[in-house]
């Protein structure tokens, strides 16, 4: 006779004998279901936990990846990212993953199943009630979140980003090929990281993300020209803002000719210098660089108003310095016009009177071709009239910034345009005020979201900003006590009779130019409001190279604090450059999972 499960319960039921242990039988099946099942269970919640996570990350993953990605390239990576997460194994597969476009992301759907222990049991209770595996689906959107991105990247092109881990004279100067393990080099591959990272393509809001670039060494470049002069420029013949033909004597409106005093006696303007200097060669123009507002608009984003000159950017004008066999051996730098020279026929250029150098570099009458001076000519291969400017009023002007746009090429041709010139040191708000400007929406650049855009709350604006040096003035044994910058020669006033640095001593001043920093940052941070419980414009800062503890303690409290960590980066060579880069695009990104 054959026995089945039945029969034995009916021979169970009529047996006397044993009842106890047929009791403990028939009740301890349904206590291993329930105890096992929960096993099995809580295998399957953390299985399914796990994909979900892998699902999420790898979602996320893919929403920062090229955007023109076909549906068959978007689902070998996101399974190939799931798989790195090596959560399958003899107990849990995953059977499919399927990935598809959606407006403005990714949606993303895996299938998995696990392999039950315990609950099988449950078909020794009832025909049928056996379960041997748990599937399980996992969905995921990934979307770019409604918030919007304004980045400005600002820059340090001194000649040291020329080099590598050791700074030398060599290599500061080889600026038109540097090497591939130079710090401009690092610079540009890690910026492109970034720009990767932030700018996909594929949000239908154009201007989700924008980024500004704004290379700095001693001045800016603003990107105008004597071709296309801005409002806001003190673009005039006779100075209007205080720092405005300073290092020059003073002109007599009337009569042409120097002057000290009288209401006709003004300041030159730096557009007749430079109109003048046009008249000799039409190539010499202003290329854009400006010099540092008078304090204490030099550290505020103040609305340039010709009501007020002073919330005016001066043009900047590197002067004409002393000739080398004129200026009792000082070594000035920057000679592109012969001084108080005469032409002698026959005999070449010659010198009737030997001026001293204050008087040689002061004289206007260099640059004014008028019947008396119009033999005087430029030096031998000056002035430079392009990129880059190697002598002449534009020595030391560098790239020009380019204001915030959304065109990712226009961004990544800036970045690799790059050019570390060297010419007047490392002069870090030079370049931190005009990233904050050119993030705002008020002039000199107004491509910023202002505070009565419905976009303006939802908007994160940040600056990144690099050096790879400490602020640095460098001292000169001539009588200007300096080399030439945007904020003029240490030793000269303004027509307000103030040192722009508060001094005329260089280690004065680089201490001073410190403190100024210090200033910049907080007001850049605050957005210059008094508000100082949350940065309004987030600041990321990177010290990179071989740079001295006072440098990186004054980046470090210039960088904001975001939930308890600074922002601040040091980055000791190329590689570690490109994974800050990384991190602090990851930070913009902004994106969110929408389910």
């Amino acid at each position: 006779m054959r026995l089945t499960r039945y029969s034995v319960l009916r021979w169970l039921h009529s047996e006397e004998r044993g009842n106890v242990a047929v009791l403990f039988a028939f009740g301890v099946i349904p206590l291993v279901l329930l105890m096992g099942g929960a096993v099995d269970f809580a295998r399957y919640a953390r299985y399914k936990a796990d994909l979900a996570n892998a699902v999420d990350a790898a979602a996320l993953a893919l929403a920062k990846q090229h955007s023109d990605f076909t549906a068959s390239q978007a689902t070998t990576f996101v399974n190939n990212y799931v798989s790195a997460f090596a959560i399958t194994d003899s107990q849990f597969t995953v059977s499919d993953i399927a990935v598809t476009r959606i407006t403005n992301g990714f949606h993303v759907s895996a299938v998995g199943s696990m392999k039950t222990v315990f609950l099988p049991i449950g078909g020794l209770v009832k025909s049928g009630g056996g379960i041997y595996t748990i599937g399980t689906d996992i969905v995921a959107e990934v979307v770019n979140s409604s918030n919007r991105v304004e980045l400005a990247l600002v820059l340090d092109n001194t000649g040291s980003m020329n080099c590598g881990a050791t700074v030398s004279g060599y290599c500061t100067g080889n600026w038109s090929s540097p090497g591939s393990s130079s710090r401009i080099a690092g610079l540009k591959t890690a910026a492109n990281v970034l720009i990767n990272i932030l700018m996909t393509g594929m949000s239908p809001d154009p201007d989700l993300v924008k980024i500004a670039v704004v290379p700095f060494e001693g001045t800016v470049d603003t990107g105008y020209s004597s071709n296309n002069v801005p409002s806001w420029i003190d673009w005039n013949d006779t100075g209007r803002a205080d720092w405005t033909g300073v290092n020059l004597d003073r002109r007599n409106t009337s009569t042409g000719a120097s002057c000290t005093t009288g209401s006709t006696c003004k300041y030159i303007g730096h557009k007749w210098l430079f109109d003048k200097l046009h008249a000799r060669n039409s190539n010499v123009k202003w290329e854009g660089c400006v010099e540092v507002r008078a304090s204490p608009y030099d550290l505020l984003d103040t609305t340039p108003t010709s009501g007020t000159p002073d919330t005016l950017f001066v043009p900047f004008f590197w002067p004409d310095e002393p000739d080398s066999n004129n200026d009792g051996g000082y070594g000035f730098q920057n000679n592109y016009l012969n001084d108080k020279g005469t032409f002698r026929t026959g005999s070449g250029w010659g010198w009737y009177q030997q001026e001293d150098p204050v008087s040689a570099q002061k004289s206007f009458d260099k640059y004014y071709p008028s019947s008396n001076t119009n033999n005087i000519q430029f030096q031998s291969g000056a002035p430079d009239t392009s990129f880059p400017f190697e002598n002449g009023p534009n020595y030391g002007c560098p790239r020009p910034i380019v204001p915030l746009t959304n065109n990712k090429t226009t961004v990544t041709n800036a970045i690799n345009n790059l050019v570390a010139y060297p010419a007047m040191g490392t002069y870090i708000p030079t370049g931190l005020v005009w990233g904050w400007h050119v993030l705002t929406s008020n002039e000199p650049f107004t491509e910023g979201v202002g505070s009565t855009s419905p976009y303006f709350d939802k908007t994160l604006k940040a600056v990144v900003l690099l050096t790879d040096g400490e602020n640095s003035v460098t001292a000169s044994n001539n009588p200007n006590n300096s080399i030439f910058s945007a904020y003029n020669y240490i030793n000269t006033r303004g027509a307000g009779g103030n040192f722009h640095l508060n001094s005329n001593n260089a280690n004065t001043a680089e201490t001073n130019l410190n403190a100024k920093t210090t200033a910049l940052c907080q007001n850049v941070k605050t957005n210059g409001t008094t508000n100082t419980t949350e940065d309004d414009i987030r600041v990321y800062t990177i010290t990179f190279g071989s740079i001295p503890s006072s440098a990186v303690t004054l980046m470090r409290d210039c960088a904001s604090v975001v939930d308890g960590k600074t922002l601040y980066y040091h980055a000791p060579d190329n590689a570690e450059l490109q994974n800050i880069f990384s991190e602090i695009g990851q930070d913009l990104a902004d994106i969110h999972l929408s389910m």
